[in-house]
């Protein structure tokens, strides 16, 4: 199944949700001038995943996530970064926010279309043995 503008909203609210408790800090002129530190990249990544995998599988939600977090990375500067993380955690995201996390999240939903990469449906479960079959349950006698 192809992502859908459904898909796309439905997984910019989860970033929202998943990102809304990142760490902030007090805005100042060095934030303009500073790159958004890794750590609180690797940060919100692990949130992001954290926040994707159990609806959409880890094959789905790890490109989709290296796609937010890198678009981030890329378009913000460290001062509008800390400024996303407040309005995250405040849960009061600006019209403008909104309008910018959806259209990262529409991006990168089209990036992994573009890709070929389906959604996942949740959790995948762990390999079986040898792909033998669960045995069947002994019939009473």
């Amino acid at each position: 199944m192809k992502f859908s503008s459904f898909f796309s909203a439905k997984f910019a609210m989860a970033i929202v949700f998943s990102l809304s408790g990142v760490l902030y800090a007090e805005h100042s002129a060095l934030a303009q001038q500073t790159p958004i530190p890794e750590d609180l990249l690797t940060l919100d990544h692990q949130r992001c995943m954290n926040g994707c995998v159990p609806g959409f599988g880890e094959l789905t939600c790890k490109p989709l996530c290296d796609c937010t977090i890198g678009e981030f990375k890329k378009q913000l500067s460290f001062e509008a970064y800390l400024d996303m993380s407040v309005q995250l955690t405040r849960n009061a995201v600006t019209p403008e926010m909104q309008e910018y996390l959806g259209k990262v999240a529409n991006f990168c939903t089209a990036e992994l279309d573009r890709k070929g990469i389906e959604v996942g449906q949740g959790v995948e479960p762990p390999p079986t043995d040898s792909g033998a079959k669960p045995s069947e349950p002994e019939k009473p006698k």
